[in-house]
């Protein structure tokens, strides 16, 4: 059984300090009140805001980019960071600050969001190795290391309207254990292109 919930900086903070197995966090969810998606995200004040999960019983949680649509599973231990104040995202990090975990949505203007366009620019990073690509006519996938010795792995998705991405970065010398993760979030995300509140409509169709 799965409940929704929000968290918030005050409310994590005692969950996150508490939460040492999936049995715990389940058992904060169970005591938080059924959450709505907010229609808009206020950022007025630093200590006020929340962020959309589904937690889960394992302690995966899964958010939701009420914006763009966007869903993304979150593995347990990440907390979330202060939401943008467009509200076209969510990072997630580790206590230790060494895992992130992002993702985002945007409009595809001009073809500047194409996914060819975004292929040629990431192979073109400078300071990082590519181990793994992947690219096809609406998505692409390209991981990695970076000089630093942070592993990453990045999925784009893409149609003639919308984007959305998500991204992991992590110790690479740890691989073995992040790659569950990843193959997870992975497997889970879903980029829902135009299925959010804000999307573009095709001129023909206004």
């Amino acid at each position: 059984m799965k409940r929704n919930g929000y968290f918030t900086p005050s409310r994590f903070a005692s969950v996150f300090l508490s939460v040492v197995t999936a049995g715990a966090i389940v058992a904060a969810a169970h005591a938080a009140e059924p959450a709505k998606l907010p229609a808009a995200v206020r950022l007025d004040d630093e200590d006020n805001w929340q962020v959309p999960v589904t937690v889960g019983k394992d302690g995966w949680l899964l958010y939701h980019n009420e914006r763009f649509g966007f869903v993304l599973p979150v593995p347990p231990g990440l907390r979330p960071l202060r939401p943008p104040v467009n509200g076209d995202g969510q990072a997630f990090v580790s206590a230790d600050g060494k895992v992130q975990l992002t993702a985002s949505g945007s409009f595809n203007v001009d073809h500047m969001g194409d996914v060819a366009q975004r292929w040629k620019d990431a192979l073109a990073e400078p300071e990082r190795t590519i181990t793994y690509k992947r690219k096809t006519d609406t998505w692409c996938v390209i991981s990695g290391v970076r000089k630093d010795g942070t592993g990453f792995y990045e999925r784009y998705t893409a149609d003639k309207n919308h984007c959305a991405s998500w991204s992991m970065t992590y110790p690479q010398a740890e691989e073995k254990k992040y790659a569950a993760w990843i193959e997870r979030v992975a497997n889970g995300y879903q980029a829902r292109l135009g299925m959010g509140l804000d999307t573009l409509q095709d001129e023909g169709s206004r």
